[in-house]
């Protein structure tokens, strides 16, 4: 069977390192970001934290166990494990200037009972790390000059991941009802000499004088023999990671899970600047859910990245958003029905309007072009705007809403830009009265088409 391919939502083909220094609230640009620590180990200065991220830290808690339940109630299991900071696993090669202090200590099991107690699917990976004999052995279990885990630590990351969902009776139902696939696990004979070293870049000096690192590769493939074709299986997995730069390919994330579950999976993995948040979106508007989705969705955040809830204000602009916003926006993406709104929609005018009907079709448009929509009345904040959605060229629609008593505001709105009918759904909340009115802007096109317009309304108590 041919393997699925990491998808990647980036702005860059390259997995960054966040520009931010978090519990010191100030940007990065101003310190550096990189540690240097005993017998050339360097630490990411981001992992240092103390108790003023907690309330940060207690919005995205509150935003995943809302998003979980959100998911559950469509028909996807979500598991939640969380990467642990090296500063912890390895603290004995910190400087002796830097020493975790107690709320460091504790942050992730505090983390991880929060999560729990919301009733998140919570895999443990912080206990796993901490107790392995291989910390202080030949092969640590992350990276000496990189942030992320070496091969060992992804090993053992994806064998918790596996002993997580064995220990949970209804998940272990859902790994079940997914077809085995056989996997094959092919140990290096010798240590390679690791080319990742994102934190040498990040020293104030930039030096690149270290000593070879080396690790113990692996490679992960799928069993020819018990492949259904020379072909190959061209159906989507069944199961989809949704990570970050830990859960890129060339950490060995992606194809650890897949030995240890023996199972095939969907590997997407999103940069630090954009985030966690942005990722997950990126994902669920995405064909590859929309039209696929899978039955059990891993979502694999660093716990560093667990006190930047989506309205953290050293993102950058492009990629932040308001809590509530985001949470209307992935939860809309989700729902498998539409639940009738009591507003109603309907095309009354605009430059590419030609016939009294919701669908519309138009060649070559122009930025000055638009479709407007009028509501019988004000959309409420739990209403969110359904249709189907052609461009051909533009990746970008823009959504421009006014109503009486709501101050005009612009939303830009994804699209995939190749010419094929896609789904689309967009919250439009504000903080007035509502929305009456919203003109669509496609852009340059040469092809523009919407299609089946409704108005839906999400769980009354999605917001609490």
């Amino acid at each position: 069977m041919k393997q699925q391919t990491a998808r990647y939502f980036t702005v860059a083909g390259q997995v960054l390192i966040s520009g931010v220094l978090c519990g010191q609230g100030i940007a990065a640009t101003n310190q550096p970001q990189a540690i240097a620590g005993k017998n050339e180990w360097l630490f990411y200065s981001v992992e240092l934290t103390d108790a003023s991220e907690q309330g940060a830290t207690e919005a995205s808690i509150d935003l995943i166990s809302r998003f979980n339940k959100v998911l559950e109630r469509n028909g996807v299991a979500m598991v939640l494990t969380m990467a642990p900071i090296k500063a912890r696993i390895h603290s004995e090669f910190l400087p002796d200037s830097v020493t975790l202090n107690p709320y460091m200590a504790g942050n992730y099991e505090r983390m991880a009972q929060a999560l729990r107690a919301a009733k998140v699917n919570f895999i443990d990976l912080n206990g796993p790390f901490m107790k392995s004999p291989q910390r202080n052995g030949d092969t640590p279990l992350f990276l000496r000059l990189d942030t992320h885990w070496a091969p060992s630590g992804a090993m053992l990351a994806a064998e918790a991941v596996r002993a997580g969902l064995d220990a949970n009776a209804p998940l272990r139902q859902v790994l079940d009802s997914i077809p085995e696939e056989k996997f094959v696990l092919t140990k290096s004979a010798s240590k390679a000499n690791s080319p990742m070293r994102d934190l040498v870049a990040k020293l104030p000096d930039n030096r690149s004088t270290f000593s070879p690192e080396l690790v113990a590769p692996f490679v992960v493939s799928k069993d020819r023999k018990t492949s259904g074709s020379i072909l190959g299986n061209a159906t989507t997995p069944a199961i989809s990671l949704m990570g970050s730069s830990y859960s890129a390919q060339w950490y060995r994330f992606p194809d650890a899970l897949r030995y240890t579950l023996q199972k095939d999976l969907l590997a997407i993995s999103v940069e630090a600047t954009q985030g966690s948040w942005v990722g997950m979106e990126s994902y669920l508007r995405d064909d590859a859910f929309q039209l696929n989705r899978p039955k059990l969705l891993i979502w694999e955040i660093p716990e560093r990245d667990m006190s930047k809830p989506p309205d953290f204000k050293f993102r950058e602009a492009r990629y932040q958003s308001d809590n509530m916003a985001w949470l209307l926006r992935v939860a809309a993406w989700v729902q498998t029905t539409c639940l009738p709104s009591p507003v109603s929609v309907k095309v009354v005018a605009g430059s590419l309007k030609s016939a009294d009907t919701g669908n519309i079709t138009a060649e070559n448009t122009s930025d000055k072009d638009f479709v407007e929509l009028r509501f019988d009345k004000p959309l409420d904040k739990l209403d969110y705007l359904v249709a189907r959605v052609a461009t051909a060229g533009f990746k970008k629609m823009v959504l421009e809403a006014s109503g009486p008593e709501a101050e005009t505001r612009w939303f830009d709105v994804p699209v995939p830009g190749d010419g094929a009918m896609h789904a689309l759904k967009v919250p439009l909340p504000t903080d007035g009265k509502g929305f009456a009115t919203v003109r669509i802007f496609p852009g340059k096109n040469s092809r523009f088409g919407v299609s089946d317009l409704q108005v839906c309304r999400q769980p009354e108590d999605l917001l609490g």
